[in-house]
């Protein structure tokens, strides 16, 4: 199916990761719950285009056998002109889209599988693919776009006792990141990048990494962070191809 036209909505395809065991057993990701409640379109003044969001009903187990399965089939089943994958950064306080991955590293970290992803599982699985990929959408406008969206949005104070995750209160904290990571992290965003680039010949992926987010209140501004950066990247994405 052809990219989108101005009679046709701009497919993005959304996921998040469900729980996960790294350096702490994640229990709930708040990747997914945002990528869940997103709504299934969204509006944009430019281009003056219906965004259609393409959201899996499950989250994506955050292992990185099952990804190399999912991700793909995800692509081809529903033939998206963007991806965007989220994911939980939990020793973070911001928000950040990332600017790449890379092919090795995935062998030390073990998944919620309790599995890790060998050296020799990735030569076989990579072969001589480069080692490192890099979003094909002009990320560093992207950024500029989504923090003017954001002016005057702030995030709740976290409750007392709890010390990780978004922070103090104050301004949304959104920046560019090349610190993705060798963990499921960095491994969706790599086998993405890589079909996106075999299937469409461009790598329109976008990894966003999200902070620890708990309360209600938190949730809300992901919502809309999440949003904004969807639209910030259609519209630069959608610049690029006049």
């Amino acid at each position: 199916m052809a990219a989108a036209t101005s009679d046709q909505p701009i497919k993005v395809l959304i996921t998040g990761f469900g729980p996960f065991q790294a350096l702490h057993p994640y229990q709930t990701n708040p990747s997914w719950i945002l990528a869940s409640l997103l709504s299934p379109t969204l509006s944009s003044s430019f281009p003056n285009i219906p965004i259609r969001l393409l959201i899996p009903s499950t989250p994506m187990p955050a292992a990185y056998h099952k990804i190399l399965v999912s991700a793909p089939q995800l692509i081809a089943q529903n033939d998206p002109d963007i991806v965007i994958h989220i994911g939980l950064a939990g020793d973070r306080d911001y928000f950040a889209v990332e600017l790449g991955a890379q092919k090795e590293g995935y062998h030390d970290v073990p998944d919620i599988d309790r599995r890790v992803f060998t050296r020799v599982e990735n030569k076989k699985g990579f072969g001589k693919e480069v080692g490192e990929l890099r979003s094909g959408v002009d990320l560093e406008s992207v950024v500029r776009v989504w923090g003017q969206r954001l002016k005057g949005l702030d995030m709740p104070a976290k409750e007392q006792g709890k010390s990780t995750g978004a922070g103090e209160g104050g301004n949304v904290d959104v920046r560019l990141s090349d610190d993705v990571g060798n963990f499921v992290c960095g491994f969706i965003y790599y086998v993405s990048l890589l079909e996106m680039q075999k299937k469409k010949g461009t790598r329109d992926v976008v990894f966003l990494h999200v902070p620890m987010l708990e309360s209600k209140e938190e949730i809300g501004v992901g919502v809309r962070v999440t949003e904004e950066l969807i639209r910030a990247v259609v519209e630069v994405w959608w610049e690029g191809r006049r």
